[in-house]
């Protein structure tokens, strides 16, 4: 019992401890499209690493390459500041009390366990759960947030039509065990700091897919878990692999999550958008077309979302792209992606963080060629990553910023942004610094100038001027994608914004493709430039 001495210096120690909790906590909410820190009410933007523990193994994947501490040192040194950590129900529901190396050693997987042993022995002795746990508290430990995500029942690799995981009743899909498992997680996360959100389920998909039990078990499942774990959000996905959330429209999903509820949604090259289904359309159609319908159908299908009266938030959760740099379609892909992505500035999960994995498909010690890490998962598998996705990592707008808005000059195929030299021509380097412009409508000021961007001829460098009054000091967006910014010379000739591979410095240059002409299939991604909105 406390001596009449001890006691303040107790209290003391009592509050130290609950303000220190605190200091790391991650209340989350909505307000509108936006998620909001509830300490500090001021917008979060969750940029998350895809980090796979959904396969046989039933562990986040790596732990045989470096200890856990090293490889949540990448995520931050490559500034995600979240984690998607996937798992599989069955994981909570059958084998949560079976320890990892009796998995590992049914699995015939002998290289797995000498690397763990030697990385994260002590993960060897654990439940698959108290793996988990080790992982997530490392991942808390360093300021890094986890959303949880359900992503199969049975443990393995998704998807397929026919993998019997992708609907309601199908196989390995029964919304009573599903439900439960959940609630298994969000009670077990209960007040976990580094849990900040939890999603229903990965990628609906397969034949048995229909809105009536998409509402009917969705709702279910979202209430289990706000009941379950009231602080985390709840993250909700669509039909079709999670690119279709059409339906919503017409029939808002009619449940109380108090400020918790989130969309989510998905695009790779290859899925498409209506009739873009086929990867190789980024190559065999005009790019301006193919972009622009992209973004057109993105927005069709679930960027409404994020507008209107009753907005909500929506993550884009995955995307991701073949980081050696080879796959032309979908280096295409990415870059136009990257325009939706920054100019609504959504929050959003790159697949993938993780180099490999130990068993995927009956293969062991697979490539992940979409990892953010290579193979030793030491290195970028993409050398230019940290250019590339600087500005999609950036917060740009915070609905409770009181700077007004400007704009940034963005070129996506770079990941770079304009800024201007000392011989006040334009040039594209880092975003961290950039210069802020003005748009009127018709000309690009200088923000906190009366100079204008201007242009002098073609393939000479654009620059900023005093003299706004002239045809070449008059911007509009053009083609098809609305990704080109166009002037007229005084010739009368069309020109656009155009960045060669050889130098930093932005010219005027004839326009590649901006009429809609199926014969045109140059690239135009040079000149594609995009005025993106902040107020950060």
């Amino acid at each position: 019992m406390l001596t009449k001495a001890f006691q303040p210096l107790f209290l003391l120690l009592l509050v130290f401890i609950s303000s220190s909790y605190h200091a790391n906590a991650y209340p989350l909410s909505t307000q509108s499209r936006w998620i909001i820190d509830d300490s500090t009410n001021s917008r979060v933007k969750l940029v998350c690493g895809n980090w796979a523990g959904h396969l046989q193994p039933m562990i986040p994947e790596g732990l045989d390459q470096r200890p856990i501490k090293e490889l949540v040192r990448e995520l931050v040194k490559n500034n995600f500041n979240c984690v998607r950590l996937t798992y599989a129900i069955y994981m909570w529901t059958r084998h949560g009390n079976r320890v990892v190396n009796d998995t590992l050693n049914d699995l015939d997987l002998p290289e797995v366990v000498d690397g763990i042993s030697k990385y994260n022995p002590s993960v060897l002795k654990m439940t698959h759960i108290e793996a988990f746990d080790a992982v997530v508290n490392e991942i808390g430990s360093q300021n890094v947030k986890v959303l949880l995500d359900n992503h199969v029942s049975e443990p393995k690799w998704c998807c397929d039509d026919d993998d019997e995981n992708g609907f309601f009743h199908d196989r390995h899909f029964d919304p009573q065990e599903w439900i439960h498992g959940l609630t298994l997680a969000a009670k077990h996360f209960h007040e976990h700091h580094a849990i900040v959100a939890m999603s229903l389920r990965n990628e609906l998909h397969g034949p048995r897919q229909n809105q009536r039990d998409w509402y009917k078990y969705m709702s279910k499942g979202a209430l289990a878990i706000h009941e379950a774990n009231p602080n985390v959000l709840v993250v909700i996905s669509g039909l079709n692999y999670d690119t279709e959330l059409q339906f919503l429209k017409n029939k808002p999903m009619n449940i109380d999550l108090g400020k918790k509820m989130v969309y989510e949604t998905h695009l790779y090259s290859w899925s498409g958008i209506g009739t873009l289904k086929l990867k190789e359309i980024w190559t065999k159609q005009p790019l301006n077309r193919i972009c622009g319908d992209s973004i057109r159908g993105l927005d069709e299908r679930a960027g409404f979302l994020t507008t209107g009266e009753n907005a909500v938030p929506l993550m884009f959760t995955e995307f991701g792209f073949d980081q050696s740099g080879s796959t032309v379609e979908d280096n295409r892909f990415l870059t136009c992606l990257q325009t939706y992505l920054v100019g609504r500035d959504l929050d959003w999960g790159l697949w993938a963080f993780h180099g490999g994995y130990y068993l995927r498909e009956d293969k062991v010690h697979l490539d992940e060629s979409f990892g953010v890490v290579d193979a030793t998962w030491h290195n970028l598998r993409y050398p230019n990553f940290t250019d590339k996705f600087q500005l999609l990592q950036r917060k740009n707008q915070d609905p409770t910023s009181k700077h007004s808005k400007e704009y940034m000059m963005y070129h996506p195929l770079t990941g770079e942004c304009a800024q201007v030299n000392k011989n006040n021509e334009i040039e594209i380097g880092s975003c961290k610094n950039q210069k802020r412009w003005s748009y009127d409508g018709s000309h690009i000021f200088l923000s906190g100038s009366k100079k204008c961007l201007s242009a002098s001829g073609e393939g000479h460098p654009v620059s900023v001027s005093n003299d706004c009054e002239r045809k070449n000091s008059s911007w509009k967006t053009a083609s098809l994608s609305e990704l080109h910014l166009a002037t007229i010379d005084k010739n009368g000739k069309e020109l656009c914004l155009h960045k060669d591979s050889n130098s930093s410095v932005v010219v005027s240059s004839k326009c590649i493709c901006i009429h809609d002409d199926s014969l045109c299939l140059d690239d135009p991604m040079s000149q594609w430039f995009q005025l993106v909105a902040t107020n950060v």
